[in-house]
């Protein structure tokens, strides 16, 4: 879940709530820091610092009830972090949920978080609450291991479909995604989508379970006879 808390008093309170919650429903609740012997003092107790790879080894080790996850992005990156980077550490996080069930909560607070930046966090994203920017048309949700594309990529969706894309091939070079799911995506998207993967030399992308539409997109981009790092197939 990818939370944007519009003051840094909604992100305390809501942070003591989520905490409570993660007593009650879990195992309490993991904060995320950006590095060792970075850690802060708790905040109240059910609130354990850890680190992502600590993070990562106490919800994958659990037996019953798995701590739920909080990862406070400004304390974990920044800002002016790359936004494809910004989005392999985001899908990072979601493996970790869709391989383990657990709650993990993304959360921005702060004005520093450019709008077309957050537009393809929230591509990522299976659920949004709190100040939202323009949200796409889209998702690339992680699956535990795999992706999947859902929904529909126009034109106006294209930046954030490329910066998601991005940050997948960062984190899977050889990117397999299913798009059963996916109902729409313009040639332009298409062509955009290529040059996403050249840019990258090494990485391939295999869009699997393609529907008419997605055949249709392929065909109208002009690559569909071309010897490319990208394949389509049903």
């Amino acid at each position: 879940m990818c939370w944007r808390a519009g003051s840094q008093r909604e992100y305390t309170d809501g942070c003591a709530l989520l905490a409570a919650r993660a007593d009650h429903h879990a195992g309490g609740l993991l904060i995320i820091n950006g590095a060792p012997g970075t850690a802060a003092p708790d905040s109240q107790p059910g609130m354990t610092r850890v680190t992502l790879p600590e993070a990562r080894e106490r919800v994958l080790g659990a037996a019953t009830r798995a701590p739920w996850v909080l990862a406070p992005m400004r304390e974990i990156t920044a800002p002016q972090t790359p936004a494809g980077d910004l989005i392999a550490l985001e899908l990072e996080l979601a493996d970790l949920a869709a391989l383990t069930r657990t709650a993990v909560v993304c959360a921005y607070h702060g004005e520093s978080w450019k709008p077309q930046l957050l537009d393809a966090v929230s591509a990522v994203h299976s659920r949004v609450v709190g100040m939202t920017p323009g949200m796409p048309g889209f998702r690339l949700r992680a699956t535990g291991g795999s992706y999947a594309l859902e929904g529909s990529i126009g034109f106006e969706s294209v930046p954030a479909f490329t910066t998601a894309l991005h940050g997948a091939l960062i984190r899977t070079p050889q990117l397999r995604i299913g798009c059963r799911r996916l109902e729409m995506i313009e040639a332009f998207a298409m062509r955009a989508m290529v040059e996403t993967v050249l840019t990258r030399p090494g990485s391939t992308l295999l869009l699997e379970g393609a529907g008419e539409a997605v055949h249709r997109a392929w065909a109208l981009s002009g690559y569909g006879e071309a010897d490319l790092p990208v394949q389509v197939r049903p």
